[in-house]
């Protein structure tokens, strides 16, 4: 599997302890003293088997366990149950200063159905014991790494798109993956063209009316829905952005 950019993950010294999770969308996430790498794993026939790089860039050791969930969503929100479909080792480990640890990763059965398997590992450090005379809070930070499991046959998102007029100054965007396989969308521009001049093979000028702030995963048979402001809307939309799947280049009808 190829290596992909590096997670950073921080302690923060305080005293009781709280948990904080990090959900990696974004190509490079920093965060401070323990990398793990790649960001995104991706297991099928032919590549049945991942390694995780768990990096400890503190001057002491550090307690790491993870563990494996499906992952599905409800809405917008993320749905996470325990699932012994993907096998860790080790599933706990102590990482010394300045080492790295491989977390080795498979399969218990390879997917039997045609579409893509959605998982997420959950990497989290175990506190320490607290140290004599401290005081305050700590903060024990987590990250979440999806795992996409590949179907035996041909796997591939499958993107269709619909606009509606919620009222005069909100429209409504609608994105389904009709696929079998995850897409995330990495950047998106929603716009219209406007014409200027009187003649209308004068080129126009486009209008952007919305801008994701996020990156957004869909995963197969998931919808993702926007709202814009603004008023004043075309009978047309124009989307375009860039996925890992490739970029975007749609034109969307309005339905009133």
């Amino acid at each position: 599997m190829k290596r992909g950019p590096e997670i950073s993950i921080q302690q923060i010294c305080l005293r009781p302890i709280f948990a904080l999770v990090l959900f990696v969308t974004a190509a490079n996430v920093w965060a401070g003293s323990f990398t793990a790498t790649p960001v995104r794993i991706e297991i099928s026939s032919r590549q049945p088997n991942a390694v995780l790089q768990v990096t400890n860039r503190e001057d002491q050791p550090v307690t790491f366990q993870v563990h494996a969930v499906s992952w599905n969503f409800e809405g917008e929100k993320d749905v996470l149950v325990d699932n012994d479909q993907v096998l860790l080792n080790p599933p706990i480990a102590i990482v010394g200063p300045h080492r790295t640890q491989a977390i080795r990763l498979g399969l218990r059965h390879m997917i039997e159905s045609g579409q893509e398997g959605c998982y997420r590992l959950i990497l989290e450090e175990v506190p320490p014991p607290p140290s004599p005379g401290f005081t305050g809070v700590r903060t024990l930070l987590k990250i979440s790494i999806p795992v996409f499991v590949s179907p035996k046959n041909t796997a591939a998102p499958s993107l269709h798109w619909h606009a509606v007029k919620i009222n005069d100054s909100h429209l409504k965007l609608i994105a389904t993956n009709q696929g079998n396989a995850h897409i995330q969308i990495k950047s998106m521009n929603v716009a219209r063209a406007q014409r200027s001049g009187a003649d209308s093979s004068e080129p126009g000028v486009t209008e952007i009316l919305f801008q994701p702030v996020l990156p957004v995963y869909l995963l197969p048979d998931q919808q993702r829905e926007w709202t814009i402001s603004g008023g004043n809307f075309p009978a047309q939309i124009t989307i375009t952005g860039v996925t890992d799947a490739g970029t975007l280049g749609e034109t969307v009808d309005i339905a009133p």
